[in-house]
């Protein structure tokens, strides 16, 4: 048991600085906003920028691409996100894309990273002109192909599209550039779930703290 524990220390050690490493990779290569602007000046100062969202049509999924729409429903419509169906951000995601034929990394602001995981991290970003906020999560397809993870982001893209549920976050849209795969996701500003349940004992919740 004891020779175990500083290889298993090790691994989580090595895995955790590799998804760190790769967390920083792609902050890097987004620019934030002034946390002094007033967000009236509309662009973010992104590398990316000027790259919108890829056509609405719909393809099949495989392990060597992530297609731009699913086949379980489309962002477009409200009617099937019904919970969420009088939601604003909907509408303000829907009148950027009727505006500009399509929706891009140049369209938001990104505030801040609020963390990161195994195949992207998480910013807290402003839809520009509005003050509509959302959790962006930016996944890097090179890091995603050299990895293996491209169908494990296709996969979890595709569930998050399929869901509507009040407690479960939405999936507002996807869109990708040459460099990244971005969902455009529900801002739940109580924290992450996973963090909070590590801290619990035992790592789970109680069944009165579910509640």
């Amino acid at each position: 048991m004891a020779s175990k524990t500083p290889e298993g220390s090790l691994t989580n050690s090595s895995q955790s600085m590799s998804i760190n490493t790769l967390a920083d990779q792609v902050s890097s290569s987004l620019s934030f906003a002034d946390p002094s602007s007033d967000g009236k000046t509309g662009n973010s100062k992104i590398n990316e920028q000027g790259e919108s969202g890829k056509s609405s049509t719909c393809r099949p999924s495989t392990s060597s691409d992530i297609s731009d729409e699913s086949t379980c429903s489309s962002f477009s419509s409200s009617i099937n996100k019904p919970h969420k169906a009088n939601d604003v951000r909907w509408e303000a995601i829907q009148a950027v894309r009727t505006k500009h034929g399509g929706l891009g990394l140049n369209h938001f602001r990104l505030l801040k990273r609020l963390g990161c995981g195994d195949i992207g991290t998480v910013h807290l970003a402003e839809l520009n002109g509005t003050r509509c906020y959302f959790a962006m999560k930016v996944m890097d397809k090179t890091a995603l192909a050299s990895r293996k993870k491209l169908l494990r982001a296709q996969t979890e893209r595709e569930i998050l599209q399929c869901l509507d549920h009040p407690f479960l976050p939405t999936l507002y849209s996807h869109f990708e550039t040459e460099k990244f795969s971005c969902l455009v996701m529900e801002f739940c500003p109580g924290g992450d779930l996973h963090t909070l349940r590590q801290r619990q004992p035992g790592k789970r919740f109680t069944e009165q703290a579910a509640k």
